[in-house]
């Protein structure tokens, strides 16, 4: 019996151990209709007026999706799960898994050099020829200088993936390669041009052809038509077709839907059956790979947390990324430990898709950490520039006034020609000094965003339009006080030169009696 009994034990206790249980808290439909976090997340649509919202959760099994909001306003076109979306820099996973694909068809090592498959490559780091890995791309620590290199992107639609790759020709990098962790758009356009180069396929039908249609994303792709993209201008979302060109598809202009997002988290939760090369890039692009970390030491911008294959890695295994385009913003969050995953895109640059993500995350797992809600940096500007825009519009309407009447109030005044010689001078080198000030704002509000060598073109396309437009009035205010003020001088000169004359014939009048 004893024999029995402990037969028993060992076997229910070997069962229990390959049994599957589910480790996540909440059912998904519960959390999509529960009223109190649909209140966090209107709270959060009404306070960036955000034009659309679609999220998508992945709960074990379950899966479930909310909406609000409009794919196109004017047109009044509901946004869905079926919606196509830009997803920005979450596209980064998609590139960096065309890579380690690559590399699962043996056409290719992480560890390579780029200039082993590319042959016009060159860098130089403190003057002397650098090498940059493959891995090193994939992991942001390719010393490549960020916002330098993404301030000569083309504008051009048809500039293709080497003609982007390009910039990076003869490049004096800022880092040593793998040495520190700087977040590179420019690194992901040169792997997708590395796709591209050893499959002899455009990257675009590489990634359609060899991830998306045997994941089942049978709606996503590159350069498709997407929802309207909105921006913010005078305080209100504003229709915006962003330009981009073809060859940066690979950091951040991937298009899906929100309903084709859950079959691409399904399958990084290993939940969907896949070509084996496939499940094994995916696997190896979750992998922390330690010999990868930096050598600074410093993983990532993110506390806690390794960048490695287009994914933040977090140390209890979370994998998470966002993205952002001028008119789009995502979110996509994986949790293999707890088969929860969630996804959230909004066609504007407010902060909702985070704060959607981040809540709708925490109640499927029951760890409940909402932030408090806060405007987006572009509406902020936005909302800045606006009202400054029509303070000095009203400004110049009063200065238009004030040089209207200037004549009468000119001749009561007695001057001299030389103080009103001194005092042009005097506002014409302090008005001069304010334009170019003026002038350099959209490069100084590129800096402080963590863009140096952005200016007007790039802050335009990048959502900052009421910026631009306040720095134009306020060039004109700059301008056309310069130009009242020499036809202050004028005037002034010649009230002057009158009162003089004039008082030179009462003398000779007086003279004469």
């Amino acid at each position: 019996m004893k024999k029995i009994l402990v037969m028993i034990i060992i076997t229910v206790l070997t069962l229990g151990a390959n049994i599957s249980f589910p480790a996540y808290a909440a059912d998904v439909d519960s959390v999509l209709n529960d009223p109190n976090w649909i209140d966090y997340v209107e709270h959060s649509i009404d306070v960036d007026k955000t034009p659309g919202l679609a999220v998508a959760a992945l709960n074990g099994s379950k899966v479930g999706f909310k909406n609000w909001g409009y794919a196109n306003i004017k047109e009044k076109t509901l946004m869905t799960e079926n919606t196509p979306i830009h997803i920005g820099s979450c596209s980064k996973a998609f590139t960096a898994l065309s890579v380690l694909l690559l590399q699962e068809e043996g056409k290719l090592s992480i560890e390579d050099s780029i200039s082993d498959y590319i042959s016009w490559w060159h860098v130089t780091y403190n003057g002397q020829d650098a090498d940059i890995k493959i891995w090193q791309l994939l992991n942001h620590c390719s010393g490549i200088p960020n916002a330098a290199t993404m301030a000569k992107y083309s504008l051009e639609k048809d500039a293709g993936e080497e003609k982007i790759a390009h910039i990076a020709e003869n490049l004096e990098l800022k880092y040593a390669p793998g040495d520190t962790f700087e977040y590179c758009n420019l690194g992901y356009c040169i792997l997708a041009y590395l796709t591209e180069t050893v499959s002899g396929m455009q990257f675009d039908e590489y990634v359609v052809k060899e991830i998306m249609q045997p994941i089942g994303m049978n709606h996503s792709g590159y350069d498709l038509p997407v929802a309207q993209g909105y921006i913010y201008f005078l305080g209100r979302p504003k229709a915006y077709d962003n330009p981009h060109a073809k060859g940066i598809e690979g950091e951040g202009f991937a298009v899906t839907t929100a309903s084709d997002m859950v079959m691409w988290m399904k399958a990084q939760l290993g939940q969907i059956d896949l070509p084996n090369k496939l499940k094994n890039a995916i696997a190896a692009s979750h992998k922390i790979i330690e010999e990868h970390y930096p050598k600074d030491g410093i993983r990532c911008d993110v506390a806690d947390c390794s960048y490695f294959n287009g994914w933040y890695i977090t140390d209890d295994g979370v994998i998470e990324h966002g993205g952002w385009n001028p008119t789009f913003k995502a979110q996509v969050i994986l949790d293999p430990n707890k088969r929860t995953a969630v996804f959230a895109d909004c066609n504007s640059t407010a902060n909702t898709q985070w704060y959607a993500m981040n809540s709708c995350y925490g109640e499927l797992t029951d760890n409940r950490s909402y932030l408090d809600i806060v405007r987006c940096d572009m509406f902020i500007i936005d909302i800045i520039a606006s009202i400054l825009s029509l303070i000095i519009v009203g400004i110049i309407l009063f200065i238009v006034i004030m040089f209207l009447t200037q004549k009468q109030r000119l001749a009561a005044k007695k001057s001299t020609i030389k103080k009103e010689s001194f005092l042009l001078y005097a506002r014409i080198i302090a008005l001069l000094i304010f334009l170019c000030i003026s002038i350099m704002i959209p490069y100084v509000l590129g800096a402080a965003f963590g863009y140096p060598g952005f200016g007007y073109q790039q802050v335009w396309t990048w959502g900052g339009q009421s910026a631009i437009v306040l720095c134009l009035i306020l060039d004109l205010l700059i301008i056309f006080l310069i130009i009242t003020s020499i036809a202050r001088y004028i005037r002034r000169k010649k009230a002057i030169n009158k009162a003089d004359e004039y008082v030179k014939i009462i003398s000779t009048l007086n003279s004469i009696k």
